[in-house]
């Protein structure tokens, strides 16, 4: 239920505070049913006393003193409450945040590649904020209250006219029970525009940030983008206004029947007590009757808005309940260095949800030591291999060996942290350079000589030479005083990122691709020296740099149809034979063309 996991996530909040606050909570709904009596015993003591009862007087002064002092108190316990309420809403606002990025960490990339899941995200990110968490608390708290305020005053109020009493307390119910329904409406349109709002986010994203602007500038997309952008809230507006039309018109009629039902109760109420002579019985029924009435249709509203958010707090908790690191690791500490290597043996895979092969059978081997290159078109499958090496996803079938032993045997955190790899779709990170670098191994971001000495092996050195602050200069524009790189500049900080690491197992993604071809060579030149004693595997698409490997694999639609070095596959005169010289060719003509 999930007031009742609501609840929980408040009292790991601060279990003191909680406690005070909802203490607090039921005093507060107390005192309108001490006010009542008082006034009434204040009223009917000011009668007696102009009739010519001696004591009514001081009795009347007894029940003004005791109504000031439930005023202050009042006041009092309004003021801590208010604190209370400021400094849980603060916390749970931070801690809803901490929580819904603490929950992205914990899932596998699979998640993030699944569309269904990425709209359960976009349905728990409008929540992450804690807002809706905070209103379900204090709305619990709220129909609490008025339900004790109802039963307190209620007594007062049956004791004189039960059917009044009846009336006033179900004149709200019609109006709630349409909020509910309108209420239910709304949730079940905004449930299905997740795909929709995901989209219109996006376009956001693609005008106004620096990664972007470029080619939508040049490409004019602008406009473009806006008119999609522009239909798309006004679709969602037509659908919002009828709902908004038909909630009004319903609300409104249903709510004159509460109107007539309290009004009617009141003048029956002056009537009866009139014909009576119960002046002070007056005054205290007037005000048990709009009290009742405000408590009454308070917490039937409540009733209706626990209901409502509820059912979109049932999103954030959706989140919350995706499973968490479905992959699983072993026991085993992983190698500082290779003793024997890696070996792919018919390794197989399947993107989940699909029927679509991208790896079939491949098996070969990658010596300790020793540098081996990937080649292929794009969707040969060169980068599924490596989300497998890594442990991002599992092999559908086969076996990945580390050393002869089966890579799921390998402690996870441990294997992943032994392995240094960028990828070409590598973070630029709107940090300092020494965070740019640092993060290739986290722990170490404080340790400036081993940050220089990664900036060295990615080339990056000249680079953070230059910057204002050095390694501490901000990069990138998202933040004051940021200094925005080119890409090949932010390329060799990537690649730096990854040379922190100093991990026995060295995988590149393509990650020179915005690098000229002597940087590429220069930085696969002393690939050996930096990484001494690892184990590489590089994807790159000049073969110019490919050749320095120690061996060549060759994929072609998921298998492996060349393995061995450049030379012999020149003289096989196969796939990499033809790759070569068509890209061989391509700088041949450059050349004669400049």
């Amino acid at each position: 239920m999930i007031w009742l996991r609501v609840s929980g996530l408040f009292w790991r909040l601060s279990p003191l505070r909680v406690t005070a606050f909802t203490v607090v909570s039921v005093l507060l709904a107390l005192i309108p049913a001490a006010q009542i009596g008082l006034v009434a015993a204040a009223v009917q003591g000011v009668a007696d006393a102009v009739t010519g009862d001696p004591d009514a007087g001081r009795t009347a002064l007894l029940a003004g003193g005791a109504l000031l002092g439930v005023g202050l108190v009042n006041h009092v316990l309004g003021t801590f409450l208010q604190y209370l309420d400021t400094l849980l809403r603060l916390e749970l606002t931070a801690r809803v945040g901490e929580w819904v990025m603490r929950k992205g960490t914990r899932l596998d990339l699979e998640q993030y590649e699944d569309a269904e899941i990425y709209d359960t995200m976009q349905r728990a990110f409008q929540e992450s904020s804690g807002g809706r968490v905070y209103q379900v608390f204090t709305q619990l708290l709220e129909v609490a209250r008025e339900l004790v305020t109802l039963a307190t005053v209620s007594i007062v109020l049956f004791t004189w006219s039960p059917w009044i009493a009846l009336v006033i307390l179900l004149s709200p119910v019609p109006s709630v029970i349409s909020y509910m329904f309108f209420s239910h409406k709304a949730y079940e349109i905004e449930y299905e525009r997740a795909p929709d709002r995901r989209r219109l986010y996006y376009y956001q994203h693609l005008t106004t940030t620096d990664h972007t602007y470029k080619e939508v500038r040049l490409f004019q997309l602008g406009p473009h983008l806006l008119e999609r952008y522009t239909r798309l809230v006004r679709t969602f507006f037509d659908v919002d206004r009828r709902l908004a039309r038909r909630q009004s018109v319903l609300g409104g009629v249903l709510g004159l029947v509460s109107v007539a039902a309290s009004s009617g109760a009141v003048l029956w109420a002056i009537h009866t007590t009139t014909e009576a002579g119960q002046v002070g019985q007056l005054a205290g029924y007037l005000q048990a009757v709009g009290s009742i009435q405000v408590s009454a249709h308070g917490m039937l509203l409540g009733i209706a808005a626990l209901y409502k958010d509820s059912l979109f707090l049932g999103n954030l908790f959706a989140f919350f309940a995706l499973p968490e690191r479905r992959l699983k690791g072993g026991t085993r500490p992983f190698p500082d260095t290779l003793r024997k290597g890696i070996e792919f043996r018919d390794v197989r895979f399947v993107y989940p949800g699909t029927g679509r092969v991208v790896l079939d059978g491949v098996s070969f081997t990658l010596p300790a030591g020793e540098c081996v290159a990937l080649v292929g078109q794009n969707g040969a499958g060169k980068t599924t291999l490596v989300k497998l090496l890594t442990r991002l996803y599992e092999p559908t079938s086969g076996q990945i060996l580390v050393d002869d032993v089966p890579i799921e045997e390998y402690d996870l955190d441990d294997l992943q942290r032994h392995m240094g790899v960028i990828f070409q779709d590598f973070i630029r990170y709107e940090l300092p350079v020494r965070d740019n670098i640092g993060f290739g191994r986290v722990e170490a971001r404080e340790d400036t000589a081993r940050i220089a000495e990664a900036a060295r092996a990615g080339g990056a050195s000249a680079i953070v030479d230059e910057l204002p602050q050095g390694h501490d200069t901000v990069l990138g524009r998202h933040f004051e005083d940021g200094h925005q790189l080119s890409g090949g500049q932010w390329q060799k900080i990537a690649l730096s990122r990854a040379f922190m690491r100093r991990a026995p197992v060295v995988v590149l993604d393509e990650p020179t691709a915005a690098i000229d071809a002597e940087a590429e060579a220069e930085i696969f030149s002393r690939l050996r020296d930096v990484a001494r004693g690892a184990t590489s595997l590089v994807i790159a698409h000049r073969f110019s740099t490919v050749r320095m490997a120690d061996r060549i694999v060759v994929l072609e639609n998921g298998r492996v149809i060349e393995d061995g070095v450049h030379q012999d596959l020149l003289r096989a005169d196969g796939v990499y034979a033809r790759l070569f010289r068509i890209q061989a060719s391509g700088y041949l003509t450059e050349a004669a063309s400049s």
